[in-house]
């Protein structure tokens, strides 16, 4: 069996995973789902200076004092920043990255730069409330949650997300290309611009397969089922490696 790392996206926290990892439990996997600090269950713990390195430590922490190795690193829309932050330092512990409708940062580019400006706005007037440190999580609407049970439920556990981890500049080499398995899921009633444009960057490129799965942003929420088969598919194919 293998051993998953879900890493959730902004404003969540390892709650949004439940659905996807009790299905993976029951096949017989390990599965963690660390909350990022500042957020979810760990928010009390924010301060101004959670930024990108506070979350990639995070997970570097998890990883070796959990004794993870051979660790499928999956990672949800934020998420896939930190995975491949995670990636870059710790290659030789990842047996495979998962990018679940996922950023994947570029080196020096901060992920506050691909806002459209209207929603930098909207976000700016948001966190005037947090003294413009963090931003108040948006309608789940946004993520194309339709179901009021799930509308509750987003709005009950979503927390401000820090926003110095938008304006933090990456610093990533090409040492995360090095994990030999590299997964790309897109939404594809999203719709989002930037994450089309990953998958299909990503497309035929040695060591990457792709997947489209019919939903919104938030698969894990809305079709873990599918999701966690994908997940599980990922695991499959790698047995041999």
């Amino acid at each position: 069996m293998s051993t998953f790392v879900l890493i959730h996206g902004g404003w969540h926290g390892g709650w949004c995973w439940r659905k996807v990892a009790k299905r993976l439990r029951a096949a017989g996997h390990d599965v963690f789902t660390p909350t990022l600090t500042g957020l979810g269950e760990r928010e009390h713990l924010w301060t101004p200076d959670v930024g990108l390195a506070t979350h990639t430590q995070d997970v570097l922490n998890l990883i070796r004092f959990e004794q993870l190795n051979r660790v499928i690193l999956v990672g949800h829309s934020y998420g896939g920043v930190i995975i491949t932050l995670v990636a870059d330092q710790m290659a030789s512990s990842i047996h495979a990255l998962v990018y679940v409708d996922a950023l994947i940062p570029e080196d020096q580019v901060p992920d506050w730069h691909h806002f459209p400006p209207e929603r930098r706005e909207r976000m700016l007037t948001g966190a005037a409330q947090w003294g413009g440190l963090r931003v108040p999580p948006p309608d789940p609407a946004v993520w194309g949650i339709t179901n009021q049970q799930d509308r509750a439920w987003l709005q009950a556990c979503c927390t401000p997300h820090p926003i110095k981890t938008m304006h933090d500049a990456p610093r990533v080499s090409t040492a995360w290309q090095a994990v030999r398995r590299k997964h790309y899921i897109l939404a594809s009633t999203h719709g989002n611009p930037r994450f089309v444009h990953h998958h299909h960057s990503v497309q035929g490129q040695p060591g990457w397969t792709t997947e489209v799965i019919a939903g919104g942003h938030e698969l894990m929420v809305t079709h873990p089922k599918e999701l966690a088969t994908s997940l599980q598919r990922v695991a499959e194919e790698g047995t041999a490696d």
